[in-house]
């Protein structure tokens, strides 16, 4: 026919070039993509992560691998769900993910993650709160870890009250005392080494041990950070003026000593678990002969600073210590509803006490 073109002058594609070419195609595609998906695979499973912090999350029992991936993801603590859904699936890992709390590094890999998440985890959650004395840290602990003893934290951390920091920790089941009370103290030194410097003390005319001391004792009056400010200005104007502080936590701290314990307070005190796990170490009712307690931490009787520190405190109480709003108000109390009343005068404090404190 006239219409057909010659293959011999024109370059026609016939059904079996065609065939050929989409061969070679096929070919091609399989001799180069996937060797580049693999490569870009193998990248991408070891590649660190893309988040520059440290996470902590907790995989509960019976989570799956896409509750977990999601769970990570959200943490931006892998670079993509679905490679680690694959990872975990191509290595037969999808299985073997323990419950468990895990700390993750910033960096971590899809590798080691997996792995990581596969080996299961020792670590308990502890939090320790603020305010607590050495006596409810070593309480806490020792009902939670089968090797800390009551007695033996006590006496191995009692000269560091008030430098056990109060946080949220993970800790490996099996530690022991030391264990606990370094990671604590350590915790402490890192957390307020950027208040507690030469330049905010000097400014403040305070050492590092007046500072920790007014903190604990701040921690334990008042709650709001606002209230923290004025407290630490009334405490720290009373004790420059060599007025008794008349801190009634003081008093609280020496008496509950002696009531469990009746010996003096440099004594380690290891009473029963049983006594121990009911025992209120911050009675509010505090009688005459409370008060009038004989020990170098009440405050009711003696002027000037207790030896050393009475609780563990926030950051928001040292840095009202050192950063202590100036008032004309000289006391201070809170009422049952942790309201603080100020009062320039003693006669003005007893109406506060009269009308907030005697119902």
């Amino acid at each position: 026919m006239e219409n057909e073109l010659n293959p011999e002058e024109y370059h026609v594609l016939t059904p079996q070039k065609k065939r050929k070419f989409f061969a070679i195609g096929v070919l091609i595609f399989l001799l180069v993509i996937p060797p580049l998906l693999y490569i870009y695979y193998k990248f991408a499973v070891h590649r660190p992560s893309q988040t520059d912090r440290e996470i902590t999350i907790e995989v509960g029992s019976g989570d799956s691998t896409l509750e977990v991936a999601d769970l990570l993801s959200k943490e931006k603590a892998i670079n993509s769900e679905f490679l680690f859904i694959l990872y975990a699936f191509l290595n037969r890992k999808d299985t073997n993910i323990q419950a468990g709390t895990y700390t993750i590094k910033a960096g971590t890999s899809l590798v080691e993650l997996v792995a990581q998440l596969g080996h299961g985890t020792n670590d308990l959650k502890f939090t320790f709160v603020e305010g607590w004395r050495v006596e409810e840290f070593a309480r806490f602990a020792s009902a939670r870890l089968q090797k800390i003893n009551y007695g033996e934290f006590v006496e191995l951390a009692r000269k560091d009250e008030g430098y056990l920091f109060p946080d949220t920790y993970f800790i490996n089941k099996d530690a022991q005392e030391e264990e606990v009370i370094d990671l604590l103290k350590n915790t402490f030194d890192q957390k307020t080494k950027e208040i507690l410097t030469s330049e905010n003390l000097i400014k403040a005319g305070l050492t590092k041990d007046q500072a920790v001391i007014l903190a604990s004792m701040v921690e334990r009056e008042v709650f709001d950070s606002e209230d923290r400010k004025k407290v630490a200005g009334i405490l720290l104007k009373r004790w420059r003026n060599g007025m008794k502080l008349d801190v009634d936590a003081t008093t609280q701290y020496a008496v509950s000593y002696n009531i469990l314990c009746p010996v003096t307070v440099e004594t380690a005190c290891a009473p029963t678990m049983d006594s121990i796990m009911e025992f209120d170490w911050w009675p509010q009712s505090l009688s005459s002969e409370d008060i009038s307690f004989d020990s170098p931490y009440n405050t009711r009787v003696n002027v000037g600073l207790p030896p050393a520190p009475i609780s563990s405190f926030s950051l928001s109480s040292l840095e009202a210590v050192l950063n202590p709003e100036v008032t004309p108000y000289y006391y201070y109390l809170t009422d049952s509803k942790s309201i603080t009343h100020y009062s320039v005068t003693l006669d003005e404090h007893n109406q506060n006490v009269a009308t907030y404190l005697n119902d």
